[in-house]
């Protein structure tokens, strides 16, 4: 077994003895067999959890399982050659490997792990109290919902 391939073996275990594991694979590889609508997806996420409805094997080569795509089951072959990260939902552990992310694969939409908590380098600068009547709740900015739908 390749050096990558093991390690990405050992973290997936280790990964599903706690529960969710998330697998970022290139769908685009032959030897990937997935939903024909989800085959061109470079960054395609399936999550896996050993205590699924149908079982799960995780052989040294890759990942044999049965998956849900819009509730109608496939037959899933992943080998670990096509997977380039494996995370847990939180993002508290995540693995990624380099070499294995394609190439043309533009990663700025992808989630990004939370960042570590800095401590502050200096004690804050004190503030004036904004200016108001005194009683009156201070203004506080608009937050941006323009992502938001209304749905009737």
């Amino acid at each position: 077994m390749e050096t990558d391939n093991k390690h990405k073996y050992d973290f997936l275990l280790t990964l599903l003895e706690e529960g969710d594991a998330l697998l970022c694979i290139d769908a685009r590889r032959e030897t990937v067999d997935v939903p024909k609508a989800h085959k061109t997806d470079p960054a395609l996420n399936l999550v896996l959890n050993l205590n699924f409805r149908r079982p799960i094997e995780v052989k040294e080569d890759g990942v044999f399982v049965t998956l849900a795509f819009g509730g109608r089951p496939h037959p899933c072959i992943i080998p670990f050659d096509a997977v380039w990260a494996i995370y847990e939902p939180s993002m508290k552990k995540i693995q990624v490997w380099e070499k294995s992310i394609p190439e043309d694969l533009d990663l700025s939409g992808l989630p990004q792990a939370p960042a570590a908590p800095q401590a502050p380098a200096a004690a804050p600068a004190k503030t004036k109290p904004p200016a108001g009547k005194p009683g009156q709740k201070p203004a506080t900015a608009k937050r941006d919902r323009s992502h938001l739908r209304v749905i009737k």
